[in-house]
């Protein structure tokens, strides 16, 4: 009975964080994550972040060589890819995580109390 309880503390768990989620994809099942973004907007200002960070690593002297991106700042373009690696890391995931290990810790402590 303990057993099932374990198990029922442990898909409590699971499937109280947002983190990975699955969804039928053809044959196969595909997983994904996500991250928040208040509009459209958003979204095309994160990806163009990432473009800019990339093209600003390629092109090493912190500028863009094209004039129509002359208005772009690398410092604002790096910030915001620091904000999007922060939502993207799986602090939910890592909470649950620990709650398991903690589950299956006390799982072991009894069973090796009733070994004495």
């Amino acid at each position: 009975m303990k057993r099932k309880n374990k198990l029922k503390a442990i898909e409590k768990n699971i499937q109280n964080f947002p983190g990975i989620s699955t969804e039928s994809y053809g044959n196969r099942i595909r997983k994904t994550i996500g991250f928040e973004v208040l509009d459209h907007e958003d979204i095309t200002s994160s990806i163009s972040a990432l473009l800019e960070v990339c093209y600003y690593a390629l092109d090493g002297n912190e500028s863009f060589i094209s004039p129509k991106h002359q208005n772009k700042n690398p410092i604002s373009s790096v910030t915001k890819v620091i904000e999007i690696i922060i939502d993207l890391l799986p602090h939910d995931q890592m909470f649950c995580l620990d709650r398991i290990e903690q589950i299956v810790a006390k799982k072991k402590n009894v069973q090796t109390n009733k070994q004495f």
